[in-house]
């Protein structure tokens, strides 16, 4: 059994739900291979499985990923895939599978199984509460984490069938939760890449260049500078040595907890000069 796994992450999250699953897999001598979702794949070979893990950002599906979605070539014959979402509290994937299941059908798919999977926050730089747990508490969510992934992937390799139902987060009234949605998809993101800022702590060291996902940073007289194709990721804000990445409009990070996925190394890429 040949299975395919792909993933986008910011600091970890849905990197280690696959990697969780991929061990699982293992166990049935399954032929599996992980790897990032990639802007120059258009075409996927053909599996028993394919899966998908991606992160819910603002109750959807970050823009990287329904666009990746979006130009995967229609599958001649019927793919069976499944969809993971990785969200800071299991009732606030919104909209995430909802979009995944959209596309997917289109493509020629059959979804077999869908869920959502809560891992730590890693939004530091959200104006107000819930920021990202100590390390202590990050450890136990993803702990309780892996393990229901476990649980999933033996669901999977049994045939068993489940699919997420949307719900709207208890703490959102109907209203509430389509405005933020809408705003944050068509105004909040195409503008949000221009509150980042570094404090008087950066020391130019560049890290946060090398490892954008996105590309999505320049580096201008040895400090860093944003652009429109951000995600919103966080990866640069967590990952920074010195912890001088903030954003204006009460994106303030001093003093607090930065969160990534303890066994995550992101890849370094080409850094872009002005």
């Amino acid at each position: 059994m040949k299975i395919e796994l792909k993933y986008f992450t910011g600091t970890g999250n849905s990197l280690k739900i696959l990697k969780t699953c991929g061990e699982i897999f293992a166990e049935s001598v399954n032929t599996i291979s992980i790897s990032e979702i990639s802007r120059n794949e258009t075409v996927l070979p053909g599996s028993d499985l394919i899966g998908f893990c991606f992160p819910v950002y603002a109750f959807g599906i970050p823009r990287i990923c329904n666009k990746y979605l979006r130009e995967i070539t229609r599958f001649k014959e019927q793919q069976k895939v499944f969809v993971l979402i990785t969200a800071g509290a299991l009732d606030e994937a919104g909209l995430a599978i909802t979009e995944c299941k959209r596309i997917l059908k289109k493509k020629n798919c059959e979804i077999i199984y869908s869920d959502v999977i809560q891992m730590p926050i890693n939004w530091t730089t959200s104006p107000k509460p819930p920021y990202p747990p100590s390390k202590e508490e990050a450890i136990e969510i993803i702990n309780q984490g892996v393990y229901k992934t476990q649980k999933i992937a033996r669901n999977i390799l049994s045939g068993v069938k489940k699919h997420h139902n949307f719900n709207y987060p208890k703490k959102y009234s109907e209203i509430k939760f389509y405005w933020n949605y809408y705003m944050f998809k068509y105004l909040g993101i195409q503008n949000m890449w221009r509150l980042f800022r570094v404090y008087s702590s950066c020391n130019g060291c560049q890290l946060c260049a090398k490892i954008c996902p996105t590309n999505s940073i320049r580096i201008n007289n040895k400090k860093p500078f944003w652009s429109k194709t951000c995600e919103q990721c966080m990866r640069c804000v967590n990952f920074c040595p010195t912890e001088s990445i903030y954003q204006m409009q009460g994106g303030n990070t001093i003093g607090k907890n930065k969160y990534r996925e303890p066994s995550f190394k992101p890849k370094e890429r080409k850094t872009l000069y002005k």
